[in-house]
């Protein structure tokens, strides 16, 4: 029985563990923050294993085999390695597993965002281990957990997910291996750095908070008062999206006469990517707003908040929305764009505005720190990007 090993005890590792066991794998799971591994143990035993409610209404149990804080105790002997972790924890995590890894083991991460190749080929080298992973455009369900360690409810499911893999001839075959773990279809693109540049949720996420809070960061609200988050999506709102959806386009435009064999078709424009991974699910196709407004997989999921000592709610812009989709999403492609020398007005004021919002600078001069940006790997000319981008494709 082949073994896989799930990084992380959120959401998607809720989603993960119940899908693998149910696909004949043999489950493992490394949660070395806080209690997660107890409490997940302590689930499952209370449980019977651990529940996914699909939106359908049908229903998945399954259970981890070993679940461990301890790296030693969870990693060796794994063939596959799932990271379903936020991106600041995937160069820890990483640190942490990579003297148990074995010589072949895959890694991936669900999803990637921006630069996760960069940080991953850096780390295992340095570690002495094969580079061989692929990362996901974005998580392929919404879902939340209902009952920790017993029950999560996934709200929604993609109609299909883009994935990039290192090196890039293993993509088809890594999309066809998560197509029979996952149950869904996978779509491989053509390069890591194609995927960054189609990372969707640095987008959607940081757009929407932009747009629903810009000039509005101090209002509070009762609880039932608290913003809609999709379903809000307004005019002012779309346009922003809209604006930093072409802001990319035209980095990619760019990149496809500087970077030899790179691919813009797979940089989709948001609206193209809106109705292709939500087929089904919209109601209304006709705008980018309604696209999102009329999204049944979105429905009721409202802005990040938190209490305030009064008893209401202040947005709070700590929340991965900001903390994960700038540093790790929107400054990569602003290094990027750099690299490229275009301009991208709509990305770098919102940037600027969560800077202000997470008391962060990092596009202080070019040193892009606390970010994935090439820059932090040492490529500061597009020559240097274009190397990079045409060492994964050769090997």
């Amino acid at each position: 029985m082949a073994t896989v090993t799930i990084c992380g005890g959120g959401n998607a590792a809720h989603v993960l563990i119940p899908l693998a066991h149910a696909a004949g794998w043999e489950v493992n799971v490394y949660a070395p923050y806080g209690d997660e591994a107890e409490r997940l143990r302590q689930g499952m035993a209370r449980n019977g294993g651990l529940r996914i409610r699909f939106e359908d209404g049908r229903e998945i149990v399954g259970r981890a085999h070993r679940t461990s804080g301890d790296p030693a105790q969870v990693i060796p002997g794994a063939g596959l390695i799932l990271l379903a972790l936020p991106a600041f924890a995937h160069g820890p995590t990483l640190e942490a597993i990579a003297p148990h890894l074995d010589d072949d083991a895959l890694i991936g991460a669900l999803p990637a965002r921006g630069g996760f190749d960069y940080q991953a080929e850096a780390i295992l080298r340095r570690a002495g281990k094969t580079a061989r992973f692929f990362g996901l455009q974005t998580l392929p369900w919404a879902c939340r957990t209902s009952r920790y360690g017993e029950e999560v409810t996934v709200l929604g499911t993609k109609a299909v997910v883009d994935l990039a893999a290192f090196p890039a001839s293993e993509s088809r075959a890594v999309a066809e291996l998560l197509t029979g773990l996952l149950q869904l279809p996978f779509h491989a693109i053509s390069s890591f750095l194609a995927l960054t540049l189609a990372n969707t949720g640095q987008i959607i996420h940081p757009g929407i908070m932009y747009g629903l809070c810009y000039g509005r960061e101090e209002a509070t609200y009762s609880r039932d008062e608290i913003p809609h988050f999709y379903q809000g999506v307004d005019g002012f709102t779309a346009e922003k999206l809209q604006a930093m959806s072409d802001d990319v386009q035209r980095v990619a435009a760019v990149l496809a006469t500087a970077v030899a064999e790179f691919e813009p078709a797979d940089v989709l424009p948001l609206y193209d990517w809106v109705c292709r991974a939500y087929a089904g699910d919209i109601a209304d196709e006709s705008t980018l707003a309604s696209a999102f407004v009329t999204n049944q997989a979105y429905a009721g999921l409202r802005v990040p908040a938190r209490p305030t000592e009064d008893g209401r709610y202040r947005v709070d812009f700590t929340a991965r929305y900001l903390a994960e989709d700038v540093p790790y999403g929107l400054v990569v492609v602003r290094g990027i764009a750099r690299l490229a020398g275009v301009a991208i007005p709509a990305l770098d004021s919102v940037i600027k505005w969560a800077e202000e919002r997470l008391n962060h600078r990092y596009l202080d001069g070019d040193s892009y720190a606390g970010s994935r940006a090439p820059q932090v790997f040492g490529m500061n000319k597009v020559a240097q990007l274009a190397e990079s981008h045409r060492a994964q494709l050769e090997r």
